[in-house]
């Protein structure tokens, strides 16, 4: 009898810590949640909800917070609600969930759009204090402008967008790290540009990035970068829709010791140069494109060094320093 009666005080005990442990957990969010509304949404990002709730005992934290507004200086972004999940043993694994639609304003340019879909979430995973992945999947998105009237920018059956921790590049004794990233979109649909039924891929990779993500917001983050090295990887960036017209651009680009960008992209394409209109002018779309191969294609290789871009041998733009 002793022992039982041992054995449920012990329970009893774990129980009260544990449930201890959760609300203190709980108050620590909540007072994080009113710090960040509390921020100025002009130098930090300003969150506002309608109500914000911490749910999920015991073995997790459940954030909800209804009617989202973030504020960031002149952007202004809304959505029905937002719900993050993490549990109690696994503080690095996020999961994060949006409700339709999301609205977008920009108080300086005045524009305005709306941003619809059948499902939105989002995962993040750390290993330590390296990005292990960062992942968003939205089903059914339909982005619309709303500036005077509902009017169709795009929409896509499926996207999905994706940070991957490559373990080749990690370098723990230099604390370096290289993301790969994809980008996918199906049955892209954009009238503005005559595509229909489009298929879109993006893969590159960054390499040389600081391992621990709490350093990513310090105002030497891009220096350090330049000076460990790192360079982005263009692999692939494509392009497709029903009519069989396609584009591709391949490359890499890097800061030189002043913060100039330098690479080079080369650029491949058919039948996108004529949907482009007056986007490219035509006193510039040789300079941007490239010549007209027989078989209607277009090519182009654009050299970029210290901050200037180089179709061919003619400069065609600058490019500011980033530090």
């Amino acid at each position: 009898m002793k022992r039982i009666i041992i054995l449920g005080i012990a329970v009893a005990l774990v129980v009260a810590a544990w449930t201890g442990a959760w609300f203190y957990g709980a108050s620590q969010i909540s007072a994080y949640e009113k710090q960040i509304e509390a921020a100025d949404g002009v130098t930090e990002p300003k969150l506002s909800c309608g109500s914000f709730t911490v749910g999920g005992y015991p073995f997790g934290f459940d954030l909800t917070c209804a009617s989202a507004t973030v504020t960031l200086a002149d952007t202004t972004v809304t959505a029905n609600g937002l719900k993050a999940s993490v549990l109690v043993y696994n503080p690095f694994h996020l999961l994060v969930f949006a409700q339709s639609p999301v609205n977008v304003a920009d108080a300086f340019t005045g524009s305005q759009s709306r941003i619809d879909f059948k499902s939105l979430e989002g995962s993040g995973r750390l290993d330590g204090w390296r990005i292990g992945r960062i992942s968003l999947v939205a089903e059914a998105p339909v982005w619309n402008d709303t500036v005077l009237d509902d009017r169709l920018i795009a929409k896509a059956g499926h996207l999905e967008a994706h940070l991957i921790d490559l373990p080749a590049e990690h370098d723990a004794k230099a604390g370096l790290a290289g993301l790969g990233q994809f980008i996918k979109l199906d049955n892209l649909e954009a009238p503005g540009f005559g595509i229909s039924a489009g298929q879109s891929t993006f893969e590159g990779e960054i390499t040389k990035l600081p391992d621990d993500v709490r350093t990513y917001g310090a105002p030497d983050f891009i220096k350090r970068w330049q000076e460990a090295g790192g360079v982005f990887n263009l692999r692939a960036f494509k392009g497709q829709d029903a009519a069989t017209d396609h584009f591709e651009a391949t490359g890499n680009l890097s800061l030189d010791g002043q913060g100039r960008v330098q690479g080079q992209v080369k650029l491949n394409s058919k039948g996108v140069v004529e949907r482009l209109g007056p986007v490219i002018p035509d006193n510039v779309r040789g300079l941007v494109v490239g010549g007209q191969a027989a078989d209607g294609s277009y090519s182009q290789t654009i050299n970029i060094a210290a901050g200037v871009v180089f179709s061919g041998l003619m400069p065609a733009a600058m490019i500011p320093p980033l530090f």
